[in-house]
């Protein structure tokens, strides 16, 4: 599996920490401020199927998507990529930018990050927002 993830993005891949934390996104190199890691293309999903997969565990993977040539029918998305596995942190080293046009999400870094670095983001979609997120920040 690792093999697959090295081949489709060169600078960040998916590793396992820990039966309870799961899976993590690291950087495979140095990673400069202002880089994009990552474009993550999204499938817009209809109100009606994000009721549905709202009681399922693809809920944690979706995000808000507010286009607004598609609002209000499709008010959320699910992305395809491997920044699917970026944890969340308060203290973010990336960022995510709505690319409504293309259809993605961009991941930015918002600063130098070290090889082996783990890649953080705010699930709150603001880098300075300490709102609670839904579920327990150990």
């Amino acid at each position: 599996m690792t093999r697959l993830v090295e081949s489709m993005n060169d600078l960040i891949e998916v590793r396992f920490i820990s039966p309870k934390k799961g899976k993590g996104v690291f950087a495979k190199e140095e990673i400069k401020k202002g880089a994009i890691i990552d474009v993550a293309h999204v499938i817009p999903l209809s109100n009606k199927d994000y009721k549905k997969i709202s009681k399922t565990v693809l809920y944690n993977y979706c995000y808000i998507w507010e286009d607004p040539r598609h609002n209000p029918e499709f008010m959320n998305a699910i992305s395809l990529s491997v920044s699917q596995f970026i944890n969340h942190s308060y203290s973010p080293n990336v960022r995510y930018l709505y690319n409504y046009e293309e259809n993605c999400i961009e991941f930015e870094a918002l600063r130098d990050i070290e090889k082996s670095e783990e890649v953080l983001v705010n699930y709150n979609g603001l880098v300075d927002d300490k709102s609670p997120v839904w579920f327990d920040i150990k």
